[in-house]
């Protein structure tokens, strides 16, 4: 059987959208709350009158859902009443959450738990019934059961009765059903509630905790602001050290707080407050589409999958996740390396190379082979020309388009002359048709629903995969290559690692063998993340920080401030891959190591992007001997159009190996 607080979460979500309807956070923890001590209770462990709640069995259940709150019940040494216990086991609502999520997936009722795209599982979407879990019986869709019951002459059985409690205590039915509905039902939920009389001690003490638990709301501070230098306010500090400066403003002035970059008013939202925000309450308050519209528009498309929101943009996640996931990619390690090695053996013997765009040629030719079938050589520098013009210009707004416009016309031109050749091979009668992957999954998605995927959308979604691995993957692969270079111990590990991955056949299992190697990426995401910003306008008011944030707002969320912090990261400027070790694992801390950006629109193609940048890695240094050009080179940034190694890094090959 599925654990109350479980089944309590599948009736508010809304399986179109892959989100929870909204309840006020209060609520839905102290709903929580009610339905681990109903569970509890349901187990013979607690019991409850209107006047006290008391521990029947000490015993644990080895269930981390339900113990933590049995033995703090077990261990009080006054009694109280329910209404005490659901406000006090509604501290830790998070974590009942994210534990019944995490559930709720293990059992197989859910695809995915990730915020934003709560998916459920193929079989349970079309059988309306859950998978069996310890030889159960299989039980029917909560939904169903409720609005069976609600609507029709279905008996409740006592889960139902608790369900219907809990959900009408904390406002599911306000969310889930219409006035009308709600109006037909409600004498048939008022007599469900007076079914159980546990369930109407927990249901009003849900109740009452959660107006209490209601302050009144303070009053908001001005928002802080940096002091910046007259004209240019805070740009010679920002295009020094994006990263660091917002770092040392969140200490100085707290999660929330204004900059100004030339005449440009920037708001900030820093640190692991702003991350997990973005990462619970995203969806209801922020937006995608206007930041990122000028890039659509550049691209002549009304929309792409990064300016999306709600409904639509979980849809189109759905739609892409199997061609952008990680296994995508661990079915051409063979191919990938190989091209890979076929590239390094192209770059001249001692002379400077420029490792951004030698490493954009391999990021380029490795995405065509797996995700469009299509070679991009001789589009390459157009696809560049064409990101870092829309970057510069249309998203971060550091210069005006008129310095760029014909060069960025013709690159233009070029990348949608690109994007027909990619969609016609893989249509009937094309060299790809039918051969699966991402192209094709787009094509299907038109065909199937011309209205959500306009052919007027399909050259941008086309050219996505570029775009966004030829900007984001080959800047990590370059810090990457960087941090090695200057740290020959790491260097001697990583080559004596990956000589021996590639003493036999490139495949999942060997690649997990490549540790150093991976732990030496995820501390250049730490340190150099590709992103350390992402750009959203304020759809809904809110309060954050003591700061009232209105709607219609711009700001920018540092997500990667965390990144910089000691409280995370102990000497957070020092490159240290032990920090990946399970015994600190300081990449797992909530809401601190977030290279991908977090929330509803986190990268996609994250696993992609990661096992991408470490074979690649692996394949560069076991084909080459590398070394810096000069030796003692420190490494410079630019920040323009987005955070990478200035073009002063240069390597030189020593030889092929």
């Amino acid at each position: 059987m599925l654990r109350f607080a479980g089944e309590l979460l599948l009736l508010l979500l809304n399986e179109d959208a892959g989100v929870l309807a909204f309840v006020p956070e209060a609520d839905l923890h102290h709903a929580l709350a009610g339905a681990v001590l109903m569970d509890l209770a349901l187990e013979n462990r607690v019991d409850a009158d209107l006047d006290r709640l008391v521990v029947v069995d000490p015993t644990p259940l080895g269930d981390d859902l339900l113990d933590p709150a049995l033995a703090r019940v077990a261990e009080s040494e006054e009694t109280h009443d329910a209404g005490y216990w659901v406000h006090r086991i509604a501290e830790g609502g998070d974590e009942i959450r994210a534990k019944a999520l995490a559930r709720l997936v293990e059992a197989g009722v859910l695809q995915s738990a990730e915020e934003g795209a709560m998916l459920p599982s193929p079989k349970v979407a079309r059988a309306r019934r859950y998978p069996t879990v310890d030889g159960e019986a299989e039980q029917q869709e909560v939904r169903l059961r409720i609005m069976g019951v609600l609507f029709g002459d279905d008996i409740p059985s006592p889960r139902d009765v608790v369900i219907i409690c809990l959900a009408d205590a904390c406002g599911v039915f306000e969310r889930v059903l219409s006035k009308a509905e709600r109006d037909e039902a409600r004498e048939r939920i008022d007599l469900v509630r007076r079914m159980d009389l546990i369930g109407q001690a927990v249901t009003r003490a849900v109740r009452d905790s959660g107006e209490a638990a209601t302050p009144a709301p303070p009053r908001a501070r001005e928002i802080p602001a940096v002091k910046g230098a007259p004209l240019i306010g805070s740009a010679r500090e920002a295009a020094r050290d994006i990263r660091g400066f917002l770092a040392e403003k969140y200490l100085e002035l707290g999660p929330v707080f204004e900059i100004r970059l030339l005449r440009r008013r920037m708001l900030i939202l820093a640190g692991a407050e702003a991350n997990r925000f973005v990462h619970r309450k995203g969806r209801l308050h922020f937006s995608s589409h206007e930041p990122y519209r000028g890039l659509a528009t550049a691209l002549r498309a009304s929309r792409l999958m990064l300016n999306m929101d709600g409904k639509e943009h979980v849809a189109m996640r759905k739609a892409f996740a199997p061609a952008l996931g990680r296994t995508r990619f661990h079915e051409f390690l063979g191919p990938a390396a190989e091209t890979a090695r076929r590239r390094v053996a192209e770059w001249p013997r001692g002379e400077p190379i420029a490792p951004l765009f030698s490493i954009q040629q391999i990021i380029a030719d490795q995405t065509g082979e797996i995700l469009t079938g299509e070679p991009v050589s001789e589009y390459l520098e157009d696809i560049v020309t064409f990101l870092e013009t829309s970057l510069t210009t249309v998203v971060t707004r550091q210069l005006p388009m008129f310095l760029f416009a014909r060069k960025f016309g013709k690159a233009r031109d070029r990348i949608e002359e690109l994007a027909h050749k990619i969609l016609r091979a893989h249509m009937p009668g094309g060299p790809y048709h039918d051969s699966g992957g991402m192209i094709s999954d787009l094509i299907d998605l038109h065909r199937a629903d011309p209205q959500f995927m306009p052919e007027t959308d399909m050259n941008a979604m086309a050219l996505s995969p570029y775009l966004v691995g030829i900007e984001t993957v080959a800047n990590t692969c370059a810090f990457t290559l960087y941090a090695i270079l200057k740290h020959p111990d790491l260097m001697a590990r990583i080559v004596a690692e990956v000589d021996e991955f590639f003493a036999g056949a490139p495949t999942v299992e060997r690649l997990g063998r490549l540790d150093v190697t991976h732990r030496v990426v995820l501390e250049s995401l730490r340190m150099y993340p590709a992103a350390p910003v992402i750009f959203r306008k304020v759809a809904n008011s809110f309060d954050f920080a003591g700061c009232h944030i209105p709607a219609g707002e711009s700001l920018f969320v540092a997500t990667t401030v965390t990144h910089r912090l000691p409280e995370f990261f102990p000497d957070p400027d020092r490159f240290d891959i032990d920090r990946y070790l399970p015994d600190r694992a300081e990449h797992r801390q909530p809401d601190a190591f977030v290279p991908f950006g977090v929330g509803t629109h986190r990268c996609l193609g994250s696993g992609f992007a990661e096992t991408q940048t470490l074979l690649t890695i692996a394949t560069i240094l076991h084909a080459a001997e590398l070394e810096l050009d000069p030796p003692g080179y420190e490494l410079r940034m630019s920040n323009v159009p987005t955070p990478r190694p200035a073009r002063s890094f240069r390597f030189k090959l020593k030889r092929l190996r």
